[in-house]
């Protein structure tokens, strides 16, 4: 099992380094919905596969247009996914596919993270927080709460961990220690929802339920800018 830590990729992080706020799908300034996570990880046995690895760094070179291109939001979709599908990030983005959001709301997604590296191997809290970068936090931070119309999408883990960072950096000091399901605090037009997080257990109909909001706050034309 990998160690968690930096990707050795030099190519994937060279995708990361390239944007002030690196983001996959839309880039973070034209969403309308964000979903934030903690980080973005892969496994190191994908390097094994370089054909594969390559839809890797194809989505995050361009993750619209990957996402209209291939039909899926995602390259762990792909019917030619080399490993088990049992981990790794798939059933998170098999659940996320559950909300069946087509590919006319590529334009309207972004996913973000708290980290801004990629990494591999499952989360340590000690790693985790040595890779936190509090200037990109700042950066991030400004983006996130610079009252757009946007929907941004956090779980119970990113709030806590949002919150460790509060009490760390002082960065998301602004975010309410009431955060019940649903939309829990707005800044400007800027909505923040609470969703549970896809890698958990999570109905059909509880995923269809939060794709029909992302819906109806997009609109009839995905959102696009």
């Amino acid at each position: 099992m990998d160690e968690y830590g930096i990707h050795p990729s030099a190519e994937l992080r060279a995708l990361f380094e390239r944007n002030a706020v690196p983001t996959q799908g839309q880039s973070i300034e034209r969403a309308t919905v964000v979903f934030l996570g903690l980080d973005a990880n892969y496994s190191t046995d994908l390097l094994a596969y370089p054909d594969f690895f390559e839809r890797i760094l194809e989505y995050h070179r361009d993750g619209v247009g990957f996402w209209k291109t291939h039909g899926v939001h995602h390259p762990f979709l792909l019917a030619e996914y080399p490993l088990p599908k049992t981990g790794g990030g798939v059933p998170y983005h098999r659940r996320f596919a559950g909300m069946r959001l087509s590919p006319e709301f590529a334009e309207a997604v972004a996913f973000a993270e708290l980290l801004n590296v990629p990494t591999t191997g499952r989360t340590e809290q000690k790693v985790f927080w040595e890779l936190f970068d509090p200037a990109y936090a700042d950066r991030l931070e400004s983006v996130l709460t610079d009252g757009r119309r946007r929907l941004v999408i956090l779980s119970g883990s990113v709030i806590r961990t949002m919150r460790d960072a509060a009490r760390r950096t002082g960065a998301f000091s602004w975010l309410p220690e009431a955060t019940a399901f649903g939309v829990f605090h707005q800044i400007g037009v800027t909505r923040f929802a609470k969703f549970r997080h896809f890698s958990s257990a999570i109905s059909n109909s509880e995923l269809r339920a939060m794709g029909d909001q992302i819906v109806e706050f997009c609109g009839t034309d995905g959102g696009s800018s």
